[in-house]
């Protein structure tokens, strides 16, 4: 998976996970399930919905019993959702944006990764991105984490840049 789209899957389930224990989470769930239900062709955001809802309540549960691998697990869970979601809706680049932007409003570090998958997403072409990612505020990569993200696209058939894939 691309490095920018682990990020933001990342920062958005860190975020989803956060906000299952707090009053933010009917608007939460609302808003991912829009936009889980992207990939979901005939069940859409009530399906979604539903399997939010069961995600929160492993949540609770694990919470009350102290069970953090548990949660872990959800959160891992909703990472390759979230992750696997943003990949297949890469034509659907900005409807993706708009969402995410309005889900993770509160999360300041999150523009960037969003601005970052954006680019992306509407790209996928023979590019170099590089992105450095300060999340100062906690969240996937732990409070105070700095991590930097170097990703290189290359054209189809090749595999350094310069060279043509052709022996």
């Amino acid at each position: 998976m691309d490095p920018a789209v682990v990020t933001v899957a990342a920062t958005a389930a860190t975020t989803l996970v956060a906000a299952m224990t707090t009053d933010a989470w009917g608007h939460a769930r609302h808003g991912f399930a829009r936009l889980l239900g992207l990939e979901r062709r005939t069940e859409g955001a009530g399906g979604a919905e539903e399997e939010l809802e069961r995600a929160r309540a492993t949540v609770l549960a694990a919470r009350d019993h102290g069970d953090a691998a548990r949660e872990r697990a959800v959160l891992d869970l909703l990472t390759a959702r979230l992750g696997a979601v943003l990949t297949a809706n890469a034509h659907r680049a900005d409807e993706v944006e708009e969402l995410l932007r309005r889900l993770l409003a509160e999360n300041l570090s999150a523009d960037a990764q969003i601005h970052a998958l954006s680019e992306v997403l509407k790209e996928r072409g023979n590019t170099v991105y590089n992105q450095w990612v300060d999340n100062g505020g906690g969240g996937a990569q732990g409070p105070g984490a700095v991590v930097t993200v170097n990703h290189h696209h290359y054209a189809p058939g090749t595999r350094t840049p310069g060279s043509t894939g052709q022996s």
